[in-house]
C-alpha cells in the first residue's frame, strides 16, 4: 500500500500541475511520459514491497483523483486519465 511517500506525493503534485496547465491549451504529454517514467523506475527499482502492488497502488490513486475531478475540467481530467493509462501492469 501506497501512503505518505514523498516521491510518490511529489510526482502527483507534478501530474496536477500539468494537468492544471492543459486549462490554458498547453500540451503537457511529454512531461507526463517523464513524471510517469520517474514513477514506475522508483515504484520497480527502489521502492520496498512488490513492485506491481504499487504501480497497481498509483495507478488506483490517479483514477480516483480523476474520478473526483469536477466535470467542468474535461482537459484537466484527461491528462491525469492518460497519467494513469501509461502504467500498464501485464497480468502472468
Amino acid at each position: 500500500m501506497i501512503s505518505r511517500d514523498k516521491v510518490l506525493d511529489e510526482c502527483i503534485d507534478k501530474i496536477l500541475k500539468l494537468a492544471s496547465l492543459t486549462l490554458y491549451g498547453m500540451n503537457a504529454v511529454g512531461q507526463v511520459h517523464v513524471v510517469i517514467n520517474e514513477v514506475c523506475r522508483y515504484l520497480i527499482l527502489k521502492k520496498a514491497g512488490d513492485p506491481e502492488c504499487n504501480l497497481l497502488a498509483f495507478k488506483k490513486r490517479l483514477m480516483t483523483l480523476s474520478r473526483l475531478t469536477h466535470p467542468s475540467l474535461p482537459d484537466y481530467r484527461k491528462t491525469i486519465d492518460y497519467a494513469a493509462s501509461l502504467i500498464v501492469i501485464e497480468a502472468p
